[in-house]
């Protein structure tokens, strides 16, 4: 029989480092302030209508952009762009300094697109919920723009690591 470790925050945190996920960055325009953030906690939650879940924090601006306009882009991050990853993940850079117009463009609904992310979709939020620190939302897609063409990014034990294809 293995016996377990009592549970706290710390260790559960250092549980979740183990659990590898696909990186996105989640971005909202409000009147043309564009705000973002580096997520993992995305999921597919059902075929139709094609939705799904995001949770984020609710002491980020995103958050609250998120609240007020129902609007919501998902761009998935490929390998080459670590970059951007840690640029909407760092403190150091808020809101709409970490958008180069170059790199960002928008959607008809107005929501911020990442040129060359492997997919982005254009969410309206429909529902959401409170867990702790954090809101999830439930987002129907409503449109969607794909570039398979390259490995994804993932993040796994603090650290981002590029897929590629064995095949």
């Amino acid at each position: 029989m293995i016996t377990g470790k009592p549970i706290s925050s710390d260790m559960f945190k250092q549980s979740m480092r183990f659990l590898a996920g696909g990186v996105c960055i989640l971005a909202t325009n409000n009147d043309g302030d564009w705000n973002g953030l580096t997520i993992t906690a995305v999921c597919s939650l059902t075929i139709d209508p094609p939705s799904l879940v995001a949770c984020v924090n609710r002491n980020t601006g995103t958050h609250g952009i998120m609240c007020r306009t129902k609007r919501v882009s998902i761009n998935v991050l490929s390998y080459d762009q670590t970059d951007i990853a840690e640029l909407f993940s760092s403190s150091a850079v808020r809101g709409p300094q970490r958008f180069d117009k170059d790199k960002w463009t928008e959607m008809a609904s107005g929501v911020p697109v990442l040129l060359g992310a492997l997919a982005v979709m254009d969410c309206e939020v429909v529902q959401q919920t409170s867990v702790g620190q954090h809101s999830v939302f439930f987002c129907e897609v409503k449109n969607v723009v794909l570039q398979p063409d390259r490995g994804a990014l993932v993040h796994f034990n603090q650290k981002f690591f590029p897929v590629q294809s064995v095949c």
